[in-house]
């Protein structure tokens, strides 16, 4: 990678280290059980395209082996966190492989037992797939989705994604727009976020495959993450075609930019259809799933090209 694309990287890996994670709150709720879940029906197959399918993870394989053998070192961390991935969510080995062991060592709070790993194991291959995605750029930006798809897209240069807040129904209740839409992230453009919103499909789906790892009574924000991102897209699309028609043309006259949107939106549903029976994976989804299925936004991913 150039020097250009280090310096990225290191912004971009540095934004998502101070604001990436869960947020958690104690409700009293089990793990996975409780009758006030934020969870809404499935939105399978709405606005997405054509229904979208790929295997789940094993999320009862064993990890008491890992359990009992770890220590607290970085090849103790390394091999944690590459056999969970390995058991529980295989997509996300390659993210621990293109990690440092500085950079896997960073993204835990703790890593003094093994519970801690598997805790932190969702952030680490939510900032794994940045790194993967950010040195892996040539001329095009690829995106790895899953083991057998990568998409590669043009890299654009277009507005600031803070002006996504000209439109934001609420910002004041949005616990991401200091991280995404603000300062130094928020003078960043489309291909990051949607960098964002390919890692935040890894985060509830590879939270979904450890959801075993939360304590009875937590809850954390794994659907909240994946649909302000979706919300975010909408609206940098609504802007772009309505505010900056240059930008809109070149994303819309980019085929691998139509699949990536079209794609990542309908992995999403997958995973919020399958996470949607565990309250414990959800805080204030339902008011996010209000901002990004309302018509006005929707329309955005339907009337793009396929």
């Amino acid at each position: 990678m150039n020097r250009r694309g280090l310096s990225l990287l290191a912004s971009v890996v540095g934004l998502a280290l101070a604001g990436c994670g869960d947020a958690t709150n104690d409700t009293g709720l089990g793990a996975d059980g409780g009758s006030t879940s934020d969870a809404a029906a499935p939105t399978s197959d709405r606005g997405g395209g054509a229904a979208y399918s790929e295997p789940v993870c094993d999320d009862t394989a064993s990890l008491a082996d890992l359990s009992a053998a770890y220590v607290d070192s970085p090849v103790g961390l390394r091999t944690a966190v590459r056999g969970i991935a390995e058991r529980r969510y295989p997509i996300g080995v390659a993210f621990v492989d293109a990690q440092s062991d500085a950079q896997l060592q960073g993204w835990f709070r703790t890593r003094a037992t093994f519970a801690d790993v598997l805790g932190g194991f969702e952030v680490a291959v939510h900032e794994g797939g940045h790194i993967w995605d950010l040195t892996m750029i040539r001329t095009d930006w690829p995106y790895r989705l899953r083991e057998d798809l990568v998409i590669r897209t043009r890299r654009l240069t277009n507005f600031d994604r803070s002006e996504i807040l000209t439109l934001h129904a609420n910002p004041d209740a949005d616990s991401y727009d200091e991280v995404y839409l603000r300062g130094r992230s928020g003078a960043q453009g489309f291909n990051t976020l949607l960098d964002e919103y390919v890692q935040y499909t890894h985060s509830l789906a590879s939270r979904y495959c450890t959801r075993d790892s939360l304590r009875p009574g937590l809850r954390i924000s794994s659907r909240d993450g994946i649909l302000t991102l979706m919300y975010y897209v909408e609206l940098y699309l609504k802007l772009a075609r309505t505010q900056h028609p240059d930008d809109y043309a070149e994303i819309i006259g980019d085929p691998a930019h139509l699949q990536l949107i079209h794609t990542v939106w309908q992995r999403a549903e997958f995973w919020l259809e399958r996470s949607a029976p565990y309250p414990s994976l959800g805080l204030r989804d339902a008011q996010i799933r209000a901002w990004t299925y309302a018509p006005e936004n929707l329309m955005e991913i339907e009337m793009l090209p396929r």
